[in-house]
């Protein structure tokens, strides 16, 4: 064959090649716009199947609350607490915004440290978890519960009759220290707590408890280290100085470090 039919017959080749691939480039646009058109197709035909099932779902007699449970409740009412929520019985329980319940109720009920609401079949259960006083602040003439996370709310019912200390403060920063020995002396000191009428800070900086009898303890400073060992040396002396003195001005445990307590009873009054 010669140079030039070897030519020619490549030439043919390269054009042919060209001539069949050229309308396969064409036809990917037209199906890629099929293809397109197909998926939207089918996804508006899932959204609207959807959305006429989640209609007739919330149309559904069946779905609606039938009953609204309240557990927990013992300083609030169950009453208060089913008219906060922004659903009642009637309504269709799907549509019920459960998180929001929650949020609204924690705002307005300072007494709850926390709430749970969820839906059952045909009902939905709301679970209190109440705060109990440890100590109770006065706020002008207002007397306001505080548990150990420093958090006041309104005594209401049978914990106004709690015997709880009052904390006595001038600055939010002192009622958190003193919050905080309180727990730490209410775990080693049982019940004797029950006699102590307020917590306060002296004129120096320690701890000073008010005892329901008008006896002053002058604690001294808060180490909780020590509030343990200091306590049951404590209890041996209140214990004896009551068996020998009618009434007793105040006990004095700051040098308690240096071997020292000193108990001072009350002057009785000659007639």
């Amino acid at each position: 064959m010669s140079a030039m039919k070897k030519y020619r017959y490549r030439k043919r080749v390269n054009i042919r090649a060209a001539y069949s691939r050229s309308p396969k480039k064409g036809r990917r646009p037209v199906k890629f716009f099929i293809l397109t058109l197909l998926f939207a197709g089918l996804c508006f035909l899932l959204y609207a199947g959807a959305k006429k099932l989640a209609g007739i779902a919330y149309a559904a007699d069946s779905l609606s609350i039938k009953e609204i449970d309240v557990s927990g409740a013992k300083n609030v009412s169950k009453a208060e607490i089913k008219a906060l929520l922004p659903f009642k019985v009637g309504d269709n329980i799907l549509k019920a915004d459960l998180s929001a319940a929650e949020d609204e109720i924690k705002k307005l009920k300072p007494e709850l440290r926390d709430i749970s609401v969820n839906r059952r079949w045909q009902r939905v259960n709301v679970r209190l978890y109440e705060r109990t006083p440890e100590a109770f602040v006065l706020k002008g003439k207002e007397i306001f519960g505080i548990d150990f996370d420093d958090k006041p709310f309104p005594l209401r019912g049978f914990m106004s009759a709690m015997k709880i200390p009052e904390i006595e403060c001038q600055s939010l920063q002192e009622r958190a220290e003193l919050l905080k020995f309180v727990q730490t002396f209410k775990a080693v000191c049982k019940d004797f707590l029950d006699g102590v009428a307020a917590v306060k800070f002296g004129v120096s900086g320690d701890v000073v408890l008010k005892m329901r009898d008008g006896t002053e303890i002058f604690w001294g400073e808060d180490r909780a280290q020590w509030i343990s060992h200091k306590f049951d040396k404590f209890q041996k002396i209140y214990v004896d100085a009551k068996a020998r003195y009618s009434d007793i001005e105040y006990v004095d445990m700051t040098l308690y470090d240096y071997g020292r307590a000193v108990v001072k009873p009350k002057i009785q009054e000659q007639i």
